[in-house]
């Protein structure tokens, strides 16, 4: 009996209706079942925002609602600081890039190396603005130039306030941080990724760094046929950007 009580575990179920006994929520332990909640795990991943989860709860008081997205928001933080601590890939900065000094506001700012696709000593360190209402990412002339760029195609780029031009596209390698990717960039007066480049990654943004994490990595070719092109008029803010929990130092 004692061995027995030494390796005893409760079972998922019973986790939940502990959790929700130690919240004031019991009375709702037999609703999360019936709708096949049967694990702290899938609480954890329940979207606390939509009106239908409780609805089928049965949760229809404010407190008891408010109460429960508490109690959810409390278990993803413990996760969050149960996992390993994740190394962030680069840290970027709030800053006024050198070709833009005279911009009223900062921008989110990182540092990175060009590489010429065609020759491995041909490379640059550079400051890139971090435009994320933009699909294109941009390359100064004097880049292209030096890293002996080819164009590979021709793309139709629109500004906001601008008609349609076409423009040549260029490839690159792109050394960020300890990640390498293969980005087409398009010419303008100051370096810039754009949200192609972006939605690879996972962000947590602050007022002093820009952390940049691991994520889905997704196509950073330029095939559209009409592009938005880039905009230095308002620096991208932290709402612009998906975000994430920070990792642990």
């Amino acid at each position: 009996m004692l061995y027995a009580a030494a390796v005893y575990e409760e079972s998922p179920d019973v986790k939940i209706k502990c959790w929700l006994l130690s919240k004031n929520l019991n009375l709702y332990a037999d609703r999360l079942g019936e709708n096949g909640i049967h694990t702290l795990e899938q609480v954890v991943d329940l979207e606390i925002n939509d009106d239908k989860i409780y609805e089928k709860l049965g949760i229809k008081l404010a407190g008891h609602r408010r109460r429960f997205e508490r109690a959810v928001l409390d278990l993803r933080r413990k996760r969050c600081l149960d996992e390993e601590p994740e190394t962030p890939v680069a840290y970027g900065y709030w800053a006024k890039p050198e070709d833009l000094s005279d911009a009223q506001n900062e921008f989110l700012c990182i540092q990175a190396k060009a590489k010429s696709p065609f020759n491995d000593h041909l490379t640059r360190n550079l400051e890139f603005m971090v435009d994320s209402g933009s699909d294109v990412s941009t390359l100064q002339r004097e880049i292209i130039d030096s890293l002996q760029l080819k164009s590979v195609s021709t793309v139709e780029s629109k500004g906001i306030h601008s008609a349609s031009r076409e423009k040549d596209l260029y490839n690159v390698y792109l050394q960020l941080g300890k990640e390498s990717l293969d980005i087409d960039v398009i010419e303008e007066n100051y370096n810039s990724l754009g949200n192609k480049i972006l939605r690879q990654f996972r962000h947590y943004i602050n007022g002093s760094r820009h952390i940049w994490l691991s994520g889905h990595r997704q196509n950073t070719s330029t095939n559209a046929e009409e592009l938005k092109e880039p905009s230095a008029a308002t620096p991208p803010s932290s709402s612009d950007l998906s975000t994430s929990q920070p990792p642990q130092p």
